[in-house]
């Protein structure tokens, strides 16, 4: 039921097993997100949690039964029977992160709007996890904080290597306490092409199908 460039985003994002989905609204990120659940589940025949917004849990169910995925539940409480399970963010302490294969964060940019807890507690939870994937819309290029934090989620450069190798600020220096970071740095003049280079390793960013070739 996937249109091309669904299938051809499934496939690289199944290819590279940890990958970000920056996929505007209307692209089908849903779909996309729970072709790579089931995807995952029967190459591997391990579980898959899937951590959604508030409220957002439904829309996975309803979306499951219109492509004939039926091995997944909503769980509020950490136990669960399918091997696909829909969880919102604010319950992900009921789970372990042992008796998942994959993780994947719905609207995954709310990790920059969570307090330091939880976004530490959702990036260690799935740091011992082999696939994840992020999902959200596209994020604005100059949004360093959510590029930073989406690479380190994934398990490739941390975000404070990234300002340190692409970045520069007025001070001259990396200050990670500066709440304006996504403000006061600025990428290096020499670095645009190697960080927009480094960023297509581990994302697939596309506003309409057109972008990647469809």
């Amino acid at each position: 039921k996937a249109f091309d460039f669904q299938r051809h985003i499934i496939n690289k994002a199944m290819q590279k097993g940890r990958i970000g989905i920056f996929a505007d609204t209307g692209l089908g990120k849903t779909l996309i997100q729970l072709s790579l659940a089931n995807n995952v589940v029967l190459t591997t025949n391990k579980n898959v949690l899937i951590l959604t917004p508030l409220a957002v849990a439904f829309q996975f169910l309803d979306e499951a039964a219109s492509i004939g995925i039926d091995d997944i539940e909503h769980s509020k409480d950490g136990k669960f029977t399918k091997k696909i399970v829909v969880c919102n963010y604010e319950r992900l302490h009921y789970f372990n992160a042992s008796d998942f294969e994959c993780v994947i964060l719905d609207e995954s940019s709310i990790l920059k709007n969570f307090d330091g807890k939880i976004k530490e507690q959702i990036t260690a939870f799935i740091k011992k996890v082999p696939y994840r994937f992020l999902s959200t819309a596209t994020p604005s290029p100059n949004d360093f904080i959510e590029l930073g934090t989406s690479s380190e989620a994934l398990g490739y450069m941390g975000y404070m290597d990234m300002l340190t190798k692409f970045f520069k600020n007025n001070q001259n220096s990396v200050d990670s306490n500066n709440r304006n970071i996504g403000e006061k740095f600025y990428l290096k003049p020499h670095a645009e092409k190697d960080f927009f280079a480094w960023v297509n390793q581990w994302s697939i960013m596309v506003k309409k199908p057109g972008d990647i070739g469809f």
